[in-house]
């Protein structure tokens, strides 16, 4: 998740446009189709029935053909 991510949030696509971090935790700036800005808390926009991840198909997923870097490189030895 990053800049960029898009969400499903109670009914409304949203776009995250800002990472804020605050003495209570991280927040998220929310975008929505009307150029509306809103916050949330990380924890919230994740754990929330009202929200789900709208898969943009990039980045690794478990059908890909390679394995991810960071498996590959678990698999070094000091050699």
């Amino acid at each position: 998740m990053g800049i960029g991510t898009h969400f499903r949030l109670a009914g409304e696509t949203v776009e995250v446009v800002e990472f804020a971090s605050l003495a209570t935790g991280m927040e998220v700036v929310l975008k929505d189709g009307r150029d509306r800005l809103s916050r949330m808390s990380l924890r919230e926009l994740l754990t929330s029935d009202r929200a789900e991840l709208i898969d943009d198909g990039t980045g690794p997923s478990s059908v890909d053909d390679g394995d991810v870097a960071a498996v590959v490189l678990n698999r070094l030895t000091k050699d």
